[in-house]
């Protein structure tokens, strides 16, 4: 089986997956998304060299705190604002290209700010005060996923132009519009459909594609600097839970405020 072909059967796997636990019950997508981020956890940890027990009871702590509806809105603001501004400040290590010592402050505040308050905004999705919830959380997945095959298929075939070769050089600008409109038609067709988003549609339809392709950036920007191809070697195509989940972590705060201010 070639890359492609690899590629679009561990993602569907991985999506349909997803998809089944989040309409099956909600407790059942916190179990599935709670294993994959502790587990992207410990390769984001591995990466950056920093071993620490807390990262996950943490991690786990709140997961349970947002299932049982225990997270107060100060709390998650909070959250919200630390994850959003720790997202903003590697989007500017990546782009940069600087490379600061890993201190344990920035250890800490990486794990912590980054990929623990961000991953809690996936299933907190689902927790939104609307009956359109679940549709919010599937789309979230599904324009992630749209986008990332589409970016990938485009970017193979017809890439000439490189997007950001300093940090990932098989990403092109090809592949970039490629996976934005791709997201773009998925969005207009779920939104003729549900109305989920109004008129601004298409900002979401833009941003998701942008979201994820600075996600998959830092989540490069951190493996080159641990100079390793992949996070790890669980899926098929993409490497480990970290490769599969980057664009997801660092999209989740973003898109769940954007739902809050629709």
């Amino acid at each position: 089986m070639n890359e492609i072909a690899t590629r679009a059967v561990s993602g569907l796997l991985y999506v349909a997956l997803l998809t089944t636990a989040m309409f099956f019950s909600p407790l059942s997508f916190y179990v599935v998304i709670g294993v994959f981020s502790v587990l992207s956890l410990w390769e984001f940890q591995r990466l950056i060299n920093f071993s620490s027990i807390l990262g996950p009871i943490i991690l786990i702590s709140l997961f349970s705190l947002a299932y049982m509806g225990l997270l107060s809105e100060g709390m998650i603001a909070f959250m919200a604002g630390w994850a959003v501004a720790l997202n903003c400040f590697l989007t500017y290590l990546c782009l940069s290209q600087k490379k600061p010592s890993y201190s344990f402050v920035l250890k800490s505040s990486f794990t912590l700010f980054y990929l623990i308050c961000s991953s809690v905004f996936i299933p907190l999705l689902m927790n939104l005060s609307s009956p359109k919830a679940p549709f919010y959380l599937l789309l979230f997945y599904l324009s992630i996923w749209v986008n990332n095959s589409f970016a990938y298929l485009v970017g193979s075939r017809f890439g000439k132009t490189k997007l950001f070769p300093a940090i990932s050089p098989k990403k092109s600008w090809e592949g970039y519009w490629g996976g934005t409109i791709a997201t773009l038609v998925l969005v207009y067709f779920v939104e003729n459909n549900f109305l989920l988003f109004g008129t601004i549609w298409w900002v979401i339809g833009l941003l998701i594609p942008l979201f994820a392709t600075l996600g998959d950036f830092i989540q490069s920007y951190f493996k080159r600097r641990a100079n390793v191809k992949d996070s790890g070697t669980l899926f098929p195509g993409h490497g480990g839970f970290y490769d599969r989940m980057d664009s997801v972590i660092y999209t989740a705060p973003f898109y769940y405020l954007l739902i809050k201010f629709i």
